[in-house]
């Protein structure tokens, strides 16, 4: 009995550090390719309101496709998504490689965006499933923190293909397209769900399809802070790497050690608040997230040197560092690994419906009125946010199956 047991820890830790690696050569892939972006959108002489609609676009296919996606992967397991997800990830890395136009351009913006909805979902819902009761937070924690360690290299390492090895940028996103094709081997190749997450997930499908037409009154408050967040952190999201290049007048190198810096920070945080979160709660994190706005808006604000940016990169790590594993353990506490896709989903709708218009609004605040103007609209609204969190979010208390 000890040895079954022992051997099934053993396995679960090898399909964890699995997803973990996939997650990782992801993560080096978008890392590699980020400071070709925004040097491809002003070569090709779009305006910044194309890149929000391309961003609203992609942002509506996140709202519409997570939930019927996330009730589906609870229904017939995580894998299948994770390999749809790096699939779509690929073919936007192969148009952005293409982009001799504005069609390509847009749709490489919106293929890549739909990667955390498919493929970021179903590999966190299959961690969630491996890891062991009292270790969620732990193990989303590493996750985030591994990826974006890659992440933190890899954007210094695109920046400098770009700027001193002068690589074109067709070069540089076949190359993370090669990566991604890497990712999908590892996954398609190494990872083995466990058969008893199966049975379980078809058990209760019944009552997931079911429950979409229901909204359980204890996801309200949750529901109303993701689509505020959502909503006001699209206005500017979209536009802080263009920013920094465009109105800082940084280099590709430069903006590349931004990215770097924002990733490292993220990575730092997963790697060493771990096991914070499953003590201290998810709340104390969802809350300095949003507060972090602040470090991240005011050094753009204030200041017109591009070094001014990698202050604004530490607290942008930090903003998405501590929310996401911090989410998603909460939503494992309060709703249970085998809802973890259906509930991520009908978060995604509400947050998607919230901020479908918000790149577009972004993109007309920055032509019509200043490109300051995203980040100050959304540095007061996540103020706010924090404070709504802090007293009308309830503590986790954790669900039986987790």
């Amino acid at each position: 009995m000890y040895s079954t047991r022992e051997n099934g820890h053993s396995g679960a830790s090898r399909q964890i550090l699995l997803l973990i690696a996939a997650d990782a050569l992801f993560g080096f892939a978008v890392g590699f390719s980020s400071p070709s972006v925004a040097p491809l959108i002003v070569a090709l002489g779009v305006s910044i309101s194309f890149v929000g609609q391309a961003q609203t676009v992609g942002g509506l296919g996140v709202t519409f496709l997570r939930l019927p996606m996330g009730v589906a992967m609870d229904r017939v397991g995580r894998k299948p998504f994770i390999l749809l997800g790096g699939l779509v990830t690929l073919v936007g890395f192969v148009s952005y490689s293409l982009a001799t136009f504005w069609l390509l351009l847009g749709a490489g913006i919106v293929l890549v965006t739909l990667d955390l909805t498919i493929r970021g979902t179903a590999s966190s819902a299959a961690l969630g499933d491996e890891a062991k009761s009292g270790t969620v937070g732990r193990i989303f924690s590493i996750d985030l923190g591994v990826t974006e360690s890659a992440a933190t290299i890899a954007p210094i390492l695109g920046g400098y293909a770009a700027t001193a090895m002068a690589l074109s940028s067709q070069l540089i996103f076949t190359m993370s397209a090669a990566l991604v094709a890497a990712a999908l081997t590892v996954v398609l190749v190494g990872y083995k769900p466990p058969p008893t997450c199966q049975v379980h997930v078809r058990s209760t499908a019944d009552e997931s399809w079911r429950s979409l037409i229901r909204l359980e009154k204890r996801i309200v408050p949750l529901l109303a802070v993701v689509a505020l967040d959502a909503a006001a952190w699209r206005i500017s999201f979209p536009f802080w790497a263009l920013y920094i290049f465009k109105e800082m007048n940084a280099t590709q190198e430069q903006l590349g050690i931004a990215l770097a810096i924002s990733a490292g920070i993220t990575a730092l945080t997963g790697l060493t608040l771990g096991p914070k979160l499953d003590k201290v709660g998810r709340k104390p994190f969802l809350v300095v997230s949003e507060w972090s706005a602040a470090g991240a808006f005011l050094p753009l604000l204030l200041a017109t040197r591009p070094e001014f940016a990698y202050i604004s990169a530490i607290f942008w790590g930090l903003i998405y560092g501590l929310w996401v594993p911090a989410i998603n353990a909460y939503v494992i506490d309060h709703f249970g690994r085998e809802r973890f896709g259906q509930t991520l989903g009908s978060m995604s709708l509400v947050g998607g419906l919230a901020a479908a218009a918000s790149p577009a609004l972004g993109g007309w605040m920055w032509d019509s009125i200043s490109p300051k103007a995203p980040f100050v609209l959304t540095l007061i609204i996540a103020v706010a946010i924090g404070f709504i969190i802090w007293f009308k979010i309830e503590e986790s208390r954790p669900a039986a199956s987790a």
